[in-house]
């Protein structure tokens, strides 16, 4: 599952490390179970481009 999350990750042009670190984040500070979808690798690159 993890190697599956990173190549994802790798195929959406995200740093699988960003990733995990910021998703994690996200988790433990009560992201909310129903806006899952920003919280994949495909969504965290159009976001994390924005805010560069």
């Amino acid at each position: 599952m993890l190697a599956s999350l990173v190549a994802t990750c790798k195929m959406s042009g995200v740093n699988p490390v960003d990733y995990l670190a910021t998703t994690l984040h996200a988790v433990m500070d009560g992201h909310p179970k129903a806006r899952i979808e920003e919280l994949m690798p495909w969504s965290f690159a159009q976001t994390s481009s924005l805010a560069a």
